[in-house]
């Protein structure tokens, strides 16, 4: 099983990581290329997603190399067959994010409705992050390292950081789920997590370097693929701070990105 923390960090920092991709992206786009290679709702898009999840967590350990990184390594499509939607629920309001998975498939993607031009891959097995952005005029396309091992350590770091128990078993929207509970001085963090879905995130961070915390070792079985339903996380020190995630939708789609329909930076 991988270690609950890596799941954790992962729905707290995919959406920040989207928000300073598109904020960077947006400089980038304004030196290099005219006004018409992206329309406007993009660069709206950019700033309304930053302004509102800069501060929402300050952890960020799947950023990834701030270097670009050859357009080689992207792959030549990438196929999606579930849509997970996560509902993000803050003092500032709500957000939801939309991930993209594939059984076994080694990246997924993620968008949301504020950012509906634009559409992160995080590839692990090319260690990339691509983002793909429509225009009127043209598609461009970005892509960055991704430093997959600098993260696995630094999410070992954070599970550290924690004590964690187990919470009864519940249902949630449908779903048996299994309780988690993470919390240290300034955090208190209630996760429900199930292994009733066909997809996880699991093979894409597949590693022996991740850390399963002792309390949690035999909580699932190892070829389980667990998704998380609902999270609840408190700031013990800022409220305002407080957050609740939520899945809200989980459904078979058919999708496909092609990098032949993008213009590489």
């Amino acid at each position: 099983m991988k270690t609950i923390s890596l799941f954790l960090l992962l729905f707290l920092v995919c959406p920040n990581i989207e928000a300073q991709f598109l904020k960077k992206l947006s400089k980038k786009v304004e030196q290099k290329v005219e006004n018409t290679v992206i329309d406007k709702t993009a660069n709206k898009a950019a700033d309304k997603a930053s302004k509102s999840m800069d501060k929402v967590f300050e952890i960020n350990p799947f950023e990834g190399g701030k270097e670009k990184s050859d357009p080689n390594l992207v792959a030549n499509s990438y196929d999606f067959t579930w849509k997970y939607s996560m509902k993000m629920s803050t003092e500032k309001g709500d957000m939801t994010f939309d991930y993209y998975l594939k059984p076994d498939a080694t990246y997924f993607g993620f968008t949301s409705a504020t950012m509906q031009n634009m559409f992160t891959v995080m590839d692990n097995s090319n260690n990339v992050t691509v983002m793909f952005m429509k225009s009127k005029d043209n598609n461009i396309g970005m892509v960055n390292s991704l430093n997959v091992n600098l993260d696995l350590e630094e999410a070992n770091e954070e599970s550290a950081k924690y004590t964690f128990e187990q919470l009864p078993d519940k249902t949630i929207n449908g779903y048996h789920c299994k309780g988690v509970k993470a919390y240290n001085d300034e955090h208190e963090m209630i996760m429900y997590l199930t292994n009733d879905t066909e997809v996880s995130f699991d093979n894409i961070f597949k590693t022996g370097k991740t850390k399963v915390p002792v309390q949690l070792k035999d909580y699932f079985k190892p070829d389980d693929k667990i998704l998380m339903i609902r999270m609840d996380m408190k700031n013990l020190k800022n409220k305002k701070k407080n957050a609740t995630m939520e899945c809200i939708g989980l459904e078979k789609v058919s999708k496909t990105i092609k990098k032949s329909d993008y213009k590489f930076m």
